[in-house]
């Protein structure tokens, strides 16, 4: 091969390993600028939600301006209540003549005063259970995890059996029964507005195992058991 040829060759080579030194050098440029703008969208704080704007208890005493409540850890809290203060039962809205001692709330907080309270919501116990013994106005049951649970009635509870109306004479030892109503206030039983027999189909506040759930309807929020 003459010099001339491989000259020519040569040239061919070195022009086009520059072509692809520079297209190699536009391409990794554009991926540079593609991952930068990538990681400039990228979210930098995972931190969950602020928590402390909620509160949570036992009700131990109402008047028309305010509510204290009893924390899991012990102490307690007044919180006021004003007209602009929203109530609710589960999703319903209610009256502050609805509120009462022994209810299981939820307090939203004021945003601009952490004593305010902007919202309260009282979350509905419910027991779920098999009846161990039925002694006068009093009904024991043995929950899911064997644990006992004592329900309170009176004359305004009332009664049904699959969906029917009926009575605290229909309810037995064996009897399978769900009761809805409102922590009693030694804070260890239910004082049942409603007793239901047979499974739960949607008890409002869901059932938790191994006691009372609190919640609107169909969910299943933590609070204090009944034992």
């Amino acid at each position: 091969m003459s010099k001339k040829k491989m000259a020519v060759r040569r040239v061919a080579a070195t022009t086009a390993l520059g072509v692809g030194l520079v297209a190699g050098g536009a391409g990794l440029a554009s991926a540079t600028s593609t991952q930068s703008a990538r990681d400039s969208t990228t979210p930098t704080s995972t931190s969950p939600p602020n928590r402390a704007d909620m509160a949570g208890g036992v009700v131990t005493a109402v008047t028309d301006t305010s509510i204290t409540v009893k924390h899991l850890d012990g102490t307690s809290t007044t919180y006021p209540i004003t007209s602009t203060t929203s109530l609710y039962e589960g999703p319903t809205t209610i009256a502050a003549s609805s509120l009462a001692v022994g209810q299981h709330v939820e307090i939203e907080l004021s945003s601009a005063n952490s004593t305010q309270a902007q919202s309260v919501s009282v979350q509905v116990p419910v027991l779920f259970g098999t009846v161990t013994a039925v002694q006068g106005d009093t009904i024991t049951i043995s929950d899911l995890d064997g644990f006992s649970r004592t329900i309170a009635v009176d004359s305004s509870t009332t009664y049904t059996k699959s969906g029917a109306a009926a009575a605290l004479a229909d309810i037995s030892v064996g009897t399978l029964i769900s009761a809805e109503g409102t922590v009693d206030a030694n804070l260890t039983s239910l004082d049942a507005t409603s007793v239901s027999t047979g499974p739960p189909t949607s008890p409002a506040g869901g059932q938790g195992p191994g006691g009372p759930g609190f919640g609107p309807p169909g969910g299943n929020g933590p609070g204090p058991s009944a034992s």
